[in-house]
């Protein structure tokens, strides 16, 4: 209940934060006390093994920093679009659409645009054909498919398949280091940030995760989304760090603790009148 509490009380200061555009944003936060705990015994690093990225990892907006790229002219579908959203501290949280304010899922990428609002934890299993990523915050998990296997060019027509929120990833190494995801087939209820710029199904994200060294892992976020922006962009760069004691708790959005501190904190701070429902 604590941790569920915490974490709708730090989606409200993400959102009261993200009062202007995503372009330029240095999104760190102070390092939250059970993670710098985890980090106070972590010596020096070692050389980072060969295509194994396997383990647990603290960040972005964690102990680390996100820095953000800048979002280029949008489309008029994507201005539309964008006008259409009413991302909170622009607007008070009676009056905010953001889909996750009531704990609809961030969909990809803001699932790592707005990674850490406590601690940020993420999850590497490698099998056999596919990688799994394992998120601390809501228990996401991604799949990225290491089999070669093609991704799909159409969604929500027939014969292929529904649009998803974590859309469909696969993945391959360049070189020994690196770790290249690319994914399609995004919902496009889910915003690109916390700001509200939008996507498109039709989006395609790049995610290149780097390990320096056997504590760092390096990520780069590329976006390209013709239907609602002119050209690509770099969405994100941030770092990971390894989490010494490979563990992390549980950090839910819980619809009724989200309409409980709604009611009884949010509307009061914002003087909203009508209970959320």
């Amino acid at each position: 209940m604590k941790s569920n509490l915490l974490i709708a009380i730090g989606l409200l200061a993400v959102f009261v934060a993200a009062s202007g555009p995503a372009a330029g944003q240095d999104a760190g936060s102070p390092i939250p006390q059970g993670v710098q705990d985890r980090f106070e015994t972590q010596g020096p690093a070692g050389p980072a093994p060969k295509r194994d990225l396997n383990g647990a990892w603290v960040g972005p907006n964690g102990p680390t920093k996100v820095v953000y790229g800048e979002v280029p002219p949008m489309t008029p579908l994507g201005e539309q679009r964008f006008k259409a959203n009413k991302p909170e501290g622009k607007f008070t949280i009676a009056d905010t659409n953001d889909p996750i304010i009531l704990c609809d899922p961030q969909g990809f990428p803001r699932l790592i645009a707005n990674r850490g609002v406590v601690e940020g934890g993420l999850w590497f299993v490698q099998v056999p054909n596919r990688i799994l990523m394992l998120y601390q915050t809501g228990r996401t998990w991604r799949d990225i498919w290491m089999d070669g296997r093609e991704l799909p060019k159409h969604v929500n027509v027939t014969g292929a398949p529904d649009a998803a929120y974590y859309g469909y990833s696969v993945g391959h190494w360049d070189g020994d280091y690196t770790l290249v995801i690319d994914t399609t087939g995004t919902d496009d209820r889910s915003w690109l940030d916390q700001v509200g710029h939008p996507h498109s199904t039709d989006m395609q994200v790049e995610e290149r995760y780097t390990r320096i060294d056997q504590k760092n892992l390096e990520l780069t976020v590329r976006v390209q989304d013709p239907t609602i922006y002119t050209k690509p962009f770099q969405l994100l760069k941030a770092t990971y760090l390894w989490l010494p004691k490979q563990d992390f708790p549980e950090t839910l959005c819980v619809p009724s603790e989200a309409l409980e501190y709604m009611n009884s904190l949010g509307n009061k701070l914002v003087g909203a009148g009508a209970p959320a429902k």
